[in-house]
């Protein structure tokens, strides 16, 4: 239970993280987006008490603009561990000349490594059109759990007030949700006071101005990037070609002002299973890598181009504190791509974030994709068959949060690549930004889904890519996009004596109702009618084999 919560006014909100105890916080939630412009020049020295204050497993929530909020995630992301930046669902503003945008962010540290929160599930939604869920569990709907979805670090549909200069009463409940565990008593700071839109606090402060002002919180000095100077060469590799080899080599060939949009989906530093590239690189190396080909993709942008980086969250924000000095922010777009469930707080957010190099009168075809499938639908393709045929189509404003696109699902349409993206992403960026014969551009190709899209849309292309086997797959690709109009695809049959990973799970849900408890291993050689080692095969981890087993005993079971 909460037994202290400390809510400052913003006048003394300085003075009252300088008199915090030592190790005496449970959670601090600081709302920069409602401290005023003197206050703000003071927020380093308030963060730094507020991690003064946390106790070990404490933890850090700190909410302000997707702008603004890279430089303090950096600043932190030096003094604590990094866990989340959630992205807060909120009422429709025009901040730039990009996408609308609907999304507050709220980070959140923990001091040291352990740490506790509450799993919070929520109601399963239905489609409108359908009635099944709108999550289309793709064969795996046995691993529902009938209490409701645990949620993730996209927080839509909570509500749609103001959670940019403030925070919305049902925001800040689910805060007090998670951070409220197993009955003990905690002590948390939250402020300004008049931030906080909540029952429990009196004073409520109006809607700010707000706007996107560069170095606003930064802690880096500009740097100067790539010139001319620093090519190779001058042989230009030319347009419409997949070349192997250094990307930054490579894009030090292209010319100034040169590509219509940069597009990278970097290696996310979690060693991955790539064929060459080592992904398992220090924090800062992996850094000053990825600014040396920012550098260049900044270079060869045209005027009227945009840059779009797709990342995790934690390497997003130092992105993001690099290119607000360097170009114009438009947006952090959310990707809710929720891929492998895990954790009490469901990792769904890949960020995506857009720059151009103009403030504005940049390519930006908005007026002619902006209509998208409403989210009261569910994406499968046999209900968007039905309902079309029925003539409905309620659809929504696309703003800066993607829910609407899914990872790839299906083995059929993967390559052997760890991160590979789903054609509709990147076709929406194009057409967002490009038209036909503009020059789209990607230094990390990999199985080259930005170039085999960009192709389809009648756009020039180049591919890069370190690795042989991909550039020699991008080829191949290419030539049946020009062959055919399509890659064509084999499709995948399962042997009649195959078991499927759904077969086996529910093995073990029938053995943990039978057991009353989760089966174990000894319990499969003992009881079940498949040998062990099929399951040892079929799954990396005995958790994953057991996932549906778990829906058979109480939620809160620790295995």
């Amino acid at each position: 239970m909460i037994k202290h919560l400390i809510t400052p006014d913003e006048p003394f909100i300085v003075d009252n993280a300088k008199k915090l105890e030592s190790k005496s916080l449970d959670f601090a939630l600081l709302i920069s987006g409602g401290l005023g412009q003197e206050t703000r020049r003071s927020i380093y020295n308030i963060l730094d008490n507020l991690v003064r204050a946390l106790k070990p497993g404490g933890i850090l929530f700190v909410q302000g603009l997707p702008f603004n909020l890279p430089s303090l995630g950096v600043y932190l992301d030096q003094r604590l561990n990094f866990k989340y930046w959630i992205a807060l669902e909120s009422r429709v503003r025009q901040f730039t000349n990009g996408l609308p945008s609907v999304h507050a962010g709220l980070l959140m540290f923990v001091k040291g490594h352990h740490f506790e929160i509450n799993k919070i599930r929520t109601p399963h939604e239905f489609c409108k059109a359908c009635g099944k869920t709108v999550k289309d569990w793709g064969g795996k709907a046995h691993l529902m759990n009938p209490a409701g979805a645990a949620i993730s670090d996209v927080w839509k549909s909570l509500d749609t007030e103001d959670n940019y200069t403030s925070l919305s009463e049902a925001s800040f409940q689910r805060i007090l949700s998670l951070v409220d565990v197993n009955g003990k008593e905690i002590v948390g700071w939250a402020g300004p006071a008049g931030a906080l839109h909540t029952n429990s606090t009196v004073k409520q402060i109006g809607e700010n101005r707000i706007q996107y002002q560069p170095g606003l919180f930064s802690v880096i000095e500009p740097q100067k990037t790539a010139s001319n100077t620093d090519r190779l060469d001058e042989t230009i590799p030319g347009f419409n070609v997949v070349l192997q080899g250094d990307a930054l080599e490579i894009l030090k060939k292209y010319p100034n002002d040169s590509i219509d949009l940069v597009f990278a989906d970097p290696p996310y530093n979690l060693d991955k299973s790539y064929n060459v590239y080592n992904d398992e690189l220090a924090g800062k190396e992996y850094l000053e890598w990825c600014n040396q080909w920012l550098a260049e993709y900044i270079r060869v942008l045209k005027p009227t181009g945009s840059l779009f980086v797709l990342n995790l969250p934690r390497w997003s924000m130092y992105h993001a504190d690099y290119l607000n000095q360097r170009l114009y922010f438009q947006n952090w777009i959310v990707w809710d791509a929720l891929s492998e469930p895990r954790g009490k707080l469901m990792p769904a957010h890949y960020s995506l974030l857009f720059y151009t190099k103009q403030k504005e009168g940049f390519t930006f075809n908005y007026e002619a994709i902006k209509n998208i499938e409403s989210r009261v639908y569910c994406l499968r393709a046999s209900c968007i068959r039905n309902r079309k045929l029925r003539g409905e189509n309620q659809q929504e404003m696309l703003s800066d949060i993607w829910w609407d696109i899914h990872r790839i699902k299906h083995r059929r349409d993967r390559d052997w690549h760890p991160c590979q993206l789903p054609e509709a992403l990147l076709k929406r960026i194009i057409l967002l930004t490009t038209n036909p014969n503009d020059v789209v551009l990607d230094a990390l190709a990999g199985t080259g889904t930005t170039i085999i899209t960009a192709a389809k849309l009648n756009r020039r292309f180049v591919g890069i890519d370190i690795d042989p086997f991909y550039v020699e797959l991008m080829q191949k690709k290419i030539q049946e996009v020009q062959q055919n109009g399509e890659v064509l695809r084999p499709s995948i049959r399962r042997s009649k004596t195959e078991l499927t990973k759904k077969e086996l799970q529910l093995e073990l849900r029938s053995l943990a109702r039978k057991l009353g408890r989760l089966p174990t291993p000894q319990d499969v050689e003992t009881y079940s009618q498949y040998d062990l080692k099929v399951y040892l095969d079929v799954f990396p981890t005995w958790g994953k084999a057991i996932k549906a087993a778990k829906l058979e005993i109480a939620d809160d079971q620790k295995h």
